[in-house]
């Protein structure tokens, strides 16, 4: 395996069972302990070349056998990989929040730390694996690449429903987004494509081109635009480059050329597709080639503000990982209705948001240094075999790049990108530089270092991958235990979590509010307990990420809540204002995020200054118009105004634009407001509406009755107490008895 210490074949395995398993990491899923799908990936990532770090460490620092290691120092790959770490590196240092900047969160599984290994995957791949590694390495990794897309192809089809995921739609396979399993193996693709192309084996042969048309399909029927476009780009590389020229070459090209153009044509010409055609996995990619529904993609919107997020920051960024703070200061809901965004969707504003310009430029000198190393390798070269490889990876990297330009990357992509890097500076190596050593002789202070390294190791592995992917797999139960309504036990497993500290204590924080508030929505009588834990804990996790915008709107919106259930004027009055404070912090963060202005707007209400909560409504509406959350709480502080009539239209207005009025929260804050003014003719609908969900509820049955007493509408009151009769067999009363006992 490795072109040092050649003797050592325990170590050799060591290296291989290390690389072996990373290369498995795509296929790998288990729930709960690898969600997100990225998460538990990067941990096992981390650790074994953390593992495999510090084995290489060892042999330097001990010298048991003469030792030879490439030269890098005239290699433009190695000079530009570097670049964009040194640049990513600086960012964190300038970052407006280097924790997340360092770590990232399981969402996405990013952060310096984990780009670093990365970047250090890619030279141990260089440094230890000979000529003949790499083919095992391509073929098993095209072996994963295979399993990956047939796990894609049986949730597209339905098969083992019961078991996997099914998907009516886009499969993520194992990778957990579509996107990004499609740029996998469109990186795959061209490896495989350039093998077939050489190899001499029947077998092995049959075995690469059996792998293109599967990736091919799969790339298919995952819907992705982004990776159709890095298709034809890398295809259209791969038959302008070929290191032979072929008349047959040409006209592939021009037949290529041709049947891309006449597709797209024919699927943006609203075609009636013949019988035989009309199918799942055609009719899908005819709607992928929409040129209309591509130009109505939001993140083209979404591109707008990022755009100014970058120019807001253009040396350096953010800071890895927080393109969403820039992204929340400059958010503007009439440019993309989605507020919430933490990639943009294209990857040179995303570097740009989180490292600047100085980040575009290091990544876009690291392709460049990629072709121009590669491509001098080639022109030097006198082995056919080795030109047809290096074409088939310049191939695959420009249809990577030209992906990612409606995309971004993910820890299985940046695994094979760097697994190219690496194989890229083991195809432009041209020197060794050896340096003989005598055979047992140690570095002075070698046992030291060496146990300071092993320190340093054991406390990474704990810490930092053991301790956080431990806390993230109790967090998946507890998720699980809430989607079955078992509250009470989800949450002492998260209360057991939470002391467990590590650099995901805010990610914790967030999961465990997020938690409550679906368990409120279970178990409302609960509500209060859930609101004041959940202050309690955000009350912590604003310490650690302060510009972190959704926590300062949530502890307005649960003291509102708060707010709303008090009946004491003074506790009121300094609810309120604790309120307003942490609304004014999220403003100060989000200035055009409409969130706050119906936090605003409810706390008004909650207040009795049913004015001010007219006017924010308002301004959020001139804010946005499409959003109905607006609507609904201006009509709710109309009726607290007694302005009914207004307040019917707004109800309206809201339900139009997509707003859960008839949800059991928004129901019963429309009774209370009709309630408050005594206005029974809009109370008793609403009445009826909570009773089709809620029928054998007495109470609601009762209240229904006395309304349509207080309406004059008699026969409908007997019904009800009829209805109280039925659901309380026991009782002796008769149904004008209830009714008298109502009007007491």
């Amino acid at each position: 395996m490795t072109k040092i210490n050649e003797n050592s074949n325990k170590e050799q395995w060591l290296y291989k069972i290390g690389f072996f398993i990373i290369l498995a990491l795509p296929a790998l899923i288990l729930p709960p302990y690898f969600f997100p799908a990225d998460w538990g990936k990067t941990i096992v990532f981390r650790s074994i070349v953390a593992i495999l770090l510090f084995m290489l460490a060892f042999r330097l620092l001990s010298r048991k056998n003469e030792l030879k290691l490439p030269d890098l120092k005239k290699n433009a790959i190695f000079w530009g990989l570097s670049a964009l770490l040194g640049v990513f590196a600086l960012a964190t240092v300038f970052s407006v929040d280097p924790l997340s900047s360092l770590w990232g969160s399981p969402y996405r599984s990013g952060g310096i730390i984990t780009f670093a290994f990365y970047f250090i995957f890619a030279l141990l791949a260089f440094i230890l694996c000979s000529k003949d590694d790499w083919k095992k390495i391509w073929i098993f990794s095209i072996g994963v690449g295979l399993f990956v897309s047939f796990v894609g192809l049986i949730q597209y089809f339905g098969i083992f429903s019961n078991v996997l995921n099914s998907t009516q739609s886009q499969p993520a396979s194992t990778i957990g987004n579509p996107i990004q399993f499609a740029i996998y193996l469109l990186l795959l693709f061209f490896i495989a494509l350039s093998l077939s192309i050489k190899e001499k084996n029947r077998n092995l042969k049959i075995f690469y081109i059996a792998s293109l048309v599967i990736f091919i399909f799969t790339i298919l029927i995952t819907g992705t635009r982004a990776a159709y476009l890095g298709i034809v780009a890398g295809v259209l590389y791969f038959l302008l480059f070929y290191p032979k020229r072929m008349k047959i070459l040409k006209t592939c090209l021009a037949i290529f050329l041709v049947g891309i153009f006449s597709v797209t044509l024919y699927a943006n010409s609203n075609p009636q597709l013949p019988k035989f055609l009309q199918n799942r996995v055609i009719t899908g990619a005819i709607n992928s080639l929409s040129i209309k529904r591509a130009l109505s993609d939001e993140r083209f919107s979404e591109w707008k503000i990022t755009f100014k997020e970058v120019l807001d920051k253009p040396v350096l960024g953010w800071g890895p990982e927080n393109m969403s703070v820039g992204f929340d200061k400059n958010y503007d809901p009439t440019i993309t209705p989605t507020p919430w965004w933490d990639r943009a969707h294209d990857i040179i504003l995303d570097i740009g948001a989180q490292a600047g310009i100085l980040g575009i430029v290091a990544y876009i000198l690291l392709f460049f240094a990629i072709f121009w190393q590669t491509q001098r390798a080639k022109k030097n070269s006198a082995d056919e075999n080795k030109k047809i490889i290096i074409t088939g990876i310049q191939a695959g990297l420009a249809g990577y790049l030209v992906s990612n330009l409606l995309s971004f990357d993910s820890s299985t992509t940046y695994l094979i990108f760097f697994l190219i890097i690496g194989y890229s500076l083991h195809l432009t190596d041209t020197a060794v530089n050896e340096k003989n050593l005598s055979a047992g002789k140690k570095v002075r202070g070698a046992n030291a270092v060496m146990g300071v390294l092993f320190l340093l190791l054991v406390v990474f592995l704990w810490q930092y991958n053991l301790v956080p992917f431990f806390i993230n797999a109790q967090i998946n139960k507890a998720t699980d235990l809430v989607a079955r309504k078992e509250c009470d036990q989800a949450f002492v497993i998260m209360d057991k979590v939470l002391p467990q500290h590590s650099f995901l204590d805010s990610y914790t924080i967030m999961q465990y509010v997020q938690l409550e508030q679906t368990c409120s929505s279970y178990y409302p009588q609960n509500t209060l307990a859930y609101v004041n834990k959940g202050i309690t804990l955000l009350t912590q996790a604003v310490k650690i990420q302060p510009l972190y915008t959704r926590y300062w709107i949530w502890m307005g919106n649960l003291t509102t809540t708060l707010a709303e259930q008090e009946t004491d004027s003074i506790k009121i009055s300094t609810l309120a204002k604790q309120a307003n404070y942490y609304f004014t912090k999220a403003t100060e963060l989000a200035p055009k995020h409409q969130e706050m202005l119906t936090g605003k707007a409810e706390l008004d209400i909650a207040t009795g200054d049913y004015n001010t909560s007219i006017n924010d409504s308002k301004e959020c509406i001139a804010l946005n118009p499409n959003l109905g959350d607006c609507y609904f709480y201006l009509a709710l502080a109309q009726i607290y105004s007694k302005d009914t009539t207004d307040a019917s239209k707004n109800i309206i207005l809201a339900t139009s634009k997509g707003y859960g009025t008839d949800l059991e929260i928004n129901l019963d804050r429309l009774i209370n407001a009709y309630g408050y003014i005594s206005d029974y003719k809009d109370l008793a609908p609403l009445f009826e509406k909570l009773l089709l969900n809620n029928a054998s509820n007495v109470q609601y049955h009762s209240t229904l009755a006395l309304i349509y007493l207080k309406l004059g509408e008699y026969d409908k009151a007997k019904e009800q107490a009829q209805s109280i009769l039925y659901l309380t067999p026991g009782s002796t009363q008769s149904v004008d008895d209830i009714l008298n006992s109502l009007t007491k």
